[in-house]
C-alpha cells in the first residue's frame, strides 16, 4: 500500500492507468482532503469505482495541526492549495498502526514543493510519470505509450510541461532496452 495526494490519482484516471497503477503498487491509502479534491475536480464516480483499492483514511486529532504545519512549510498560509498534498505527508508520516507495516512504502506526489518537502521528512517520493515509467521497466508499457498516457494527462488539464514529458519518455526508452 501507498499513500497518495489528488495529482496522480487524476492523472491515473485521466489517462485510464489506474488498473495498471494498481497492478504495480497495489492499495491506495488517501485521506479525506484528497478525496474530497478528487470529487471537486470530477472524478467521483472514478474513485466510487475504484472501491476498495482505494481506501480513505482520517487523520487523528492532532494530524490537522500538524497538516497545517505542513501546508504553510510547503509554501503559503492558506491550507486549501496545498491541503490535500499537507495531508497526505502527514499520513505518510504516521507513527501509529502503520508505520510499521507496508503502509508507507511510498508516496505519490507530482507537486514539485510538496514533494520537495516529503523527500525531506524522508518519504520515498514518486509522481505519476514515475509510476508509468516503473510499468516500462517491467516492459508492461512501451515508451510510446507511457508518452501518450502523460500526453492525454495534459490534454485533459494536467500540468505536465513539455521538456518533462520528452524527459521521461527518454528515460522510458533507456529503461525498455536494457535487459
Amino acid at each position: 500500500m501507498i499513500v497518495s495526494d489528488t495529482g496522480p490519482l487524476i492523472s491515473a484516471f485521466q489517462s485510464r492507468s489506474f488498473p495498471l497503477l494498481h497492478a504495480l503498487i497495489g492499495h491506495v491509502v488517501v485521506p479525506h482532503a484528497v478525496a474530497d479534491e478528487i470529487t471537486q475536480h470530477g472524478w467521483s464516480d472514478e474513485l466510487a469505482a475504484a472501491g476498495e483499492r482505494i481506501r480513505v483514511v482520517e487523520l487523528e486529532t492532532g494530524e490537522h495541526a500538524k497538516a497545517q504545519e505542513v501546508a504553510d512549510a510547503i509554501g503559503t498560509s492558506d491550507p486549501l492549495p496545498h491541503r490535500g498534498e499537507a495531508e497526505a505527508i502527514v499520513l505518510a508520516c504516521r507513527s501509529s498502526e502503520f508505520r510499521n507495516s507496508e503502509f508507507c512504502e511510498l508516496i505519490l506526489i507530482d507537486e514539485l514543493a510538496a514533494r520537495n518537502y516529503a523527500t525531506k521528512m524522508g518519504l520515498r517520493v514518486v509522481g505519476f510519470p514515475g509510476i508509468l515509467l516503473m510499468a516500462t521497466r517491467t516492459k508492461v508499457l512501451s515508451p510510446e505509450d507511457l508518452k501518450s498516457r502523460l500526453e492525454s494527462c495534459r490534454d485533459q488539464g494536467t500540468y505536465y510541461s513539455q521538456p518533462l514529458i520528452e524527459d521521461v519518455y527518454q528515460m522510458a526508452h533507456t529503461v525498455w532496452r536494457s535487459p
